[in-house]
């Protein structure tokens, strides 16, 4: 069936009034499949799926729903759940103001490679990793019902340990593409996120980083096998392809969105990259 298209064109880059701060959510046994449309959201959510089966789509890319998997989903990125009968778990959701109230310097969630449309969004643990799981989100599944506001900070801790506990089990997976709090890079995947439409310049990134092009190119291909135009360049057709799959804006509404002032180079922009144009992707997509 084609997609509905009802996802507004703005900026998920900041929480709004739409933002959740904190729901924990219990994912029921199914009598039927579960089928959501497309949608995105201005807060993360974590999806752990004690028992799965069924495919979750993330971006373009379908992920099978396992046993003791383990999904993220950050503000903006495109997502569709299907889940078959039987499979159950959780959900928590969490806004960036809820997990960044009264931290200070190095606590930032672009310490998570999982996180903020990360290259692997999925981690699948074995049981006795996702039993090690199971007694938090029991402890934060009883203190947001007592009331998020009241037991915030318990819950932001809780949230933390959760958070660490997937980057320790990342880390493991990956052990190429470990990511240190703090880091060049992590502050420059933030400054992309919040910039990428109105700069695209690395020497604008690397001026706000304080660093040399040369020295934040090194940084940025050693962490993500890219340069940093590239890296940026990426960042653009990944917010075009969520737009033009998803939503019944024009393409010059697009392109002006994107930060492109002529529509036509944004077509260029998008045909050299990708080798169809970004009509023709819509097209493909519906």
């Amino acid at each position: 069936m084609p997609l509905q298209k009802e996802i507004p064109i703005h900026d998920f880059s900041r929480d709004t009034k739409d933002s959740v701060p904190f729901r924990f959510v219990q994912l029921g046994a199914l009598t039927e499949y579960d089928y959501s449309r497309p949608h995105r959201h201005n807060y993360y959510e974590i999806f752990f799926f004690n028992k799965g089966g069924g495919e979750h789509l993330i971006d373009f890319k379908k992920y099978p729903i396992r046993d003791n998997g383990i999904h993220f989903i950050s503000p903006g990125q495109v997502h569709c759940l299907r889940r078959e009968e039987g499979s159950h778990g959780s959900i928590i959701l969490f806004s960036r103001d809820f997990f960044h109230f009264g931290s200070e310097g190095s606590n930032t969630l672009y310490n998570f490679p999982f996180l903020n449309s990360g290259a692997y969004p999925v981690l699948d643990a074995a049981t006795e990793e996702f039993a090690e799981f199971l007694p938090l989100l029991l402890q934060m599944q009883n203190e947001s019902l007592k009331g998020v506001d009241v037991f915030a900070e318990i819950l932001r801790s809780y949230l933390n340990i959760v958070l660490l506990k997937s980057l320790q089990l990342f880390n493991g997976r990956y052990p190429d593409h470990q990511m240190k709090q703090g880091t060049v890079f992590n502050k420059f995947r933030e400054l992309v996120e919040k910039e990428y439409r109105g700069n695209r310049q690395p020497a604008y990134y690397a001026s706000q980083l304080n660093i040399t092009e040369k020295k934040l190119n090194e940084v940025c291909k050693e962490n993500s096998g890219e340069n940093v135009s590239d890296y940026i360049k990426d960042r653009v057709l990944l917010e075009a392809k969520r737009l033009l799959h998803n939503t019944d804006h024009n393409i010059k509404e697009i392109a002006y969105f994107l930060g492109f002032e002529d529509p036509s180079y944004f077509n260029r922009f998008f045909r050299v990259n990708t080798g169809v144009t970004a009509g023709d992707f819509r097209k493909e997509g519906n």
